[in-house]
């Protein structure tokens, strides 16, 4: 009950931010972008200079050093770059071609590190952000990242009590010793019932059902990539910014994937069922 508290206050925080993108204030809105980004990427780069600087052969429980862990200087000048690149973005936002400057230039910043894993890893984090700031040009932006907050909150929290209350087989211990089988089910199910139950009107039911299992199946996803590379790194959590929750990447794991899929889906003109 203790946890479940923590985490229950830490969350209210942590949507704070996400709320302010939905404000029409442009500095709000691109000072968020600024913020998540940043420490997304700072816990990214500092996770892969922990485990290049940690013995693995030692005691786990030297585990603590993850917080006295610094980034080299470039790291913190790619972090500064991939920002002005973002400023950059956003004054231009309606003009696909600047996107590929901005991929050209942090592949050759990237490139002379000659780190696959850094590069996939930056590129992925990155571009959540760019577009969320192409798609605050569509008329149903509000909408569309509503429902991305929607199924992202409705799967991660369902998964988490339903795994509490049933137990269970776990999917994957050597990835995430925490999630259960159960658990992965009432994240898929519990979301959808929801979903129909709200939407039954708009669109056919068995759409819905499709949509929002595949939705939720995307969140989870997410989770576990975000877990795999916490196991490559060793480590329980990403950073422990956030009490009961440990940092930014640990709370937007899904739903930096998520963001991803519904921009490709968008330009698909695929036709959210909540949009009439």
């Amino acid at each position: 009950m203790k946890n479940f508290q923590l985490r229950f206050f830490s969350s209210i925080l942590l949507i704070l931010p996400l709320v302010f993108l939905f404000s029409n204030n442009n500095f709000l809105f691109l000072f968020t972008i600024f913020l998540l980004i940043s420490i997304s990427l700072w816990e990214f780069l500092r996770l892969l200079s922990y485990r290049r600087n940690i013995n693995f052969n030692n005691d786990k429980n030297l585990q603590f050093l993850l917080s006295r862990q610094k980034i080299s200087f470039f790291d913190i000048f790619l972090i500064f770059l991939i920002n002005f690149l973002i400023l950059i973005f956003f004054l231009n936002s309606k003009n696909y071609f600047f996107l590929l400057p901005f991929m050209i230039v942090i592949l050759l910043f990237l490139f002379l590190f000659k780190d696959l894993f850094k590069i996939l890893g930056v590129l992925y984090l990155s571009s959540p952000f760019l577009v969320l700031i192409f798609l605050r040009n569509n008329e149903n932006f509000e909408r569309l990242f509503f429902f991305i907050l929607y199924f992202s909150i409705l799967t991660d929290v369902f998964s988490y009590f339903t795994g509490k209350i049933f137990k269970g087989p776990k999917i994957y211990p050597k990835i995430s010793a925490g999630k259960t089988i159960s658990g992965s089910i009432g994240g898929l199910l519990i979301p959808c019932i929801f979903s129909v139950l709200i939407f039954h009107n708009s669109n056919n039911i068995f759409f819905i059902i499709f949509s929002s299992i595949f939705f939720s199946f995307v969140i989870q996803l997410g989770d576990f990539l975000e877990s795999y590379f916490k196991r490559y790194c060793d480590v329980k959590d990403s950073s422990n910014l956030i009490p009961g929750h440990g940092g930014i990447l640990d709370r937007l794991d899904g739903l930096i994937l998520l963001i991803l899929i519904i921009f490709i889906l968008n330009q698909f003109n695929f036709n959210f069922f909540f949009i009439i």
